[in-house]
């Protein structure tokens, strides 16, 4: 079974087939899923006992999905908690690939008698949803693709509190501290100018914009694109509103001075004390609402996105 730890479900719903019901889930790392033993009772009427008998027999050996033969049943399913309860999962397109297993040991002749009714079944199943329709029957059978909806709404409000449609008059946002701070952690000499190479640009990013609130940087990267010649037009700051967006960015910058004092103008030191203070917040639409188990899930984003809405400069 998938040892990932602290598995359990943010959501849960229903999916009809006919006069079949199906549960669903879907788990806090994003995963959709459906319960083994409902399962088992979809496909052989009976839900006591495991899956992994109905794997066994040799004359599917050779339509047997590729993460079964990999991994086996035990490794491919996830444990999660249901509630108070425990449970088991295949992943929600696993069993479209269960189905297909069935169905092409039919089609070539090469099914058991006692089969039939699983083939019979798979063939219901498939029929009613595609393999990549799977997730969205289930995101609107548990109801995730409303919560979803709703956040992608608050931070569509939220951004537009946060930055300007049109860049403002450009003032000086990046005191010299800031700036000294960075060449004395690189080792470079410090001089009073407004000019410097091309790297510390990428360092802004990292250090500021991709830490003071989710999509910033992308939405300024729209706003204030790369010319022909290579460089913007403005600086990215002036596309920030003067009552949400810069209290926020001069609040971090003084913030991350403060760091930089407090690690010795160490780089390294300073950057691990950064990710631990202002971790990175997801800068692409994909990564804060995902479509497979691979990022993060929707539950961290609410509470970077809480923190966001939360913030007020007049407590401060």
């Amino acid at each position: 079974m998938d040892k990932e730890n602290n598995l359990y479900a943010t959501h849960t719903g229903v999916i009809k087939i006919g006069d079949v019901e199906i549960p669903c889930a879907v788990l806090n790392n994003g995963k959709r899923v459906f319960i083994q033993r409902e399962i088992v009772g979809l496909l052989t009427g009976n839900k006591k006992g495991g899956f992994g008998r109905y794997l066994k027999p040799k004359n599917l050996q050779n339509y047997l999905p590729e993460q079964f033969r990999e991994k086996g049943l035990d490794q491919t399913l996830f444990g999660f908690k249901l509630g108070s309860r425990n449970a088991q999962a295949f992943e929600s397109t696993d069993l479209i690939d269960i189905c297909m297993m069935y169905i092409n040991a039919k089609n070539e002749n090469n099914i058991l008698s006692n089969q039939a009714h699983l083939a019979a079944q798979s063939l219901v199943i498939v029929s009613a949803f595609a393999k990549t329709g799977v997730i969205a029957v289930i995101d609107e059978a548990t109801g995730y693709i409303k919560d979803k909806n709703r956040a992608k709404d608050e931070l569509q409000k939220f951004l537009l509190q946060f930055m300007r449609e049109d860049a403002a008059k450009l003032v000086k946002r990046f005191e010299d501290s800031f700036f000294e701070m960075i060449y004395k952690m690189r080792g470079w000499t410090w001089t009073y100018t407004h000019k410097h190479p091309g790297v510390v640009g990428i360092w802004i990013n990292d250090i500021v914009y991709e830490r003071i609130a989710p999509l910033v940087l992308n939405e300024l990267r729209k706003k204030n694109p790369i010319t022909d010649k290579g460089t913007r037009k403005r600086k990215h700051h002036q596309f920030l509103t003067e009552d949400v967006g810069i209290p926020r960015l001069l609040n971090h910058l003084s913030a991350v001075e403060a760091l930089g004092r407090a690690s010795k103008y160490d780089w390294s030191k300073f950057m691990v004390m950064l990710d631990d203070a202002f971790p990175k917040m997801y800068q692409q639409i994909s990564m804060i609402f995902p479509e497979n188990e691979e990022h993060k899930e929707l539950s961290n984003f609410n509470k970077t996105l809480k923190t966001a809405l939360d913030y007020n400069p007049n407590k401060q």
